[in-house]
């Protein structure tokens, strides 16, 4: 079975495609810019980045020429995107079926932006025969944007289980330094936290457009003793933080179920999550975990928790919903419905 995958740079579309490789299925690769993944027959890279008409028609020329050359049995898109919509599009006319997955705040938050966002988004919905969700929200969010009874799958992407190393005083933070991950947030809960408890440390992995803003910040504050900045790192050096760190942050916006916070729960950290509703499929406030709350510094919320509940919890709830194999066996059924029908 041919698979064409359809989607961005990104550590977890790497992982997806390294467990379709190792379960024998052949995928070509589809994106904006080169990725050179690891796993991928062929990869191919088509943009819809420049706006100009002649632009948008020569790039739409390229992609109808590729999927009628390659002709897959199944598309699978992830994200629902400018490219997505072109590709779900060119699908339809020649007939190839398509799987979609929805991100998070492709369809929480970019069709609330303007109509022509929504028509992309309730266009791509439209024209996929599946759509998956790691959250109940998405799922609702889409059904709103394109009532279906049938086509939208709650699974999700996997993870690879994290064995857990002796707990240390470090809390670990590692979403993108963007303004819808609050890292700056992040940074202050640290500031108040530290006055109680001065020998624990916070933990920064990841990069992006506000990194340097966030370090003047450390600086400013005079944090620089508690704060560390790791940078893009590794998978196994991602891993050896998650197996460390006693509690793991992330307070975004909006987002689906972060694949950061599974493998945190599998390596026995307290999670510390946005008051979300996707954050209550995963964390019972107080139990398992903390929910933010206005007015509440959670990492003195986190600290008061039980940690051998916790990692016992969090340990067993994803080897149950997310262990990465089982989740791609169930994705690779999808594709055989669809080839099938």
């Amino acid at each position: 079975m041919k698979v064409l995958v359809v989607g961005s740079k990104s550590i977890h579309l790497s992982s997806f495609l390294d467990a379709l490789h190792q379960a024998g299925v052949r995928a070509d690769f589809l994106a904006e810019e080169e990725c050179q993944y690891v796993g991928v027959q062929d990869e191919f890279v088509i943009s819809f980045r420049k706006t100009d008409p002649f632009s948008v028609q020569k790039a739409n020329r390229e992609l109808r020429k590729l999927l009628h050359h390659l002709r897959p049995a199944v598309v699978h898109i992830h994200q629902v995107n400018r490219l997505a919509y072109f590709v779900a599009r060119q699908c339809a006319k020649l007939g190839i079926p398509v799987v979609t997955t929805a991100w998070g705040s492709d369809v929480l938050l970019v069709p609330q932006q303007n109509r022509f966002y929504r028509f992309l988004v309730r266009k791509t919905l439209e024209r996929s025969q599946i759509v998956t969700a790691d959250s109940l929200e998405m799922i609702e969010a889409m059904k709103a944007l394109h009532p279906a009874s049938n086509k939208y799958m709650y699974l999700q992407y996997g993870i690879d289980l994290i064995d857990s190393l002796p707990k240390e005083k470090i809390i670990y933070s590692n979403r993108l330094h963007k303004q819808m991950y609050r890292i700056d947030q992040v940074i202050e809960y640290m500031d108040a936290f530290r006055k109680e408890y001065a020998d624990w440390k916070l933990i920064i992995g990841g990069a992006g457009s506000e990194t340097e803003a966030l370090k003047r910040l450390v600086l400013d504050k005079g944090m620089s003793n508690c704060v560390e900045f790791v940078g893009w790192l590794e998978r196994k050096d991602n891993q050896n933080w998650y197996a460390r760190a006693t509690i793991y942050i992330s307070i975004p916006q909006s987002d689906g179920t972060a694949v950061s916070l599974l493998e945190a729960m599998s390596a026995g950290c307290i999670p510390v999550v946005p008051d979300l509703e996707v954050s209550r499929e995963w964390i019972n406030d107080g139990l398992n975990g903390v929910i933010e709350k206005e007015g509440k510094n959670p990492l003195l919320e986190a600290i008061l928790l039980d940690p051998i509940q916790c990692a016992n919890m969090n340990r067993l709830k994803v080897e149950k919903d997310a262990e990465r194999s089982a989740c791609t066996k169930q994705f690779i059924e999808y594709y055989r419905t669809l080839t099938d029908a």
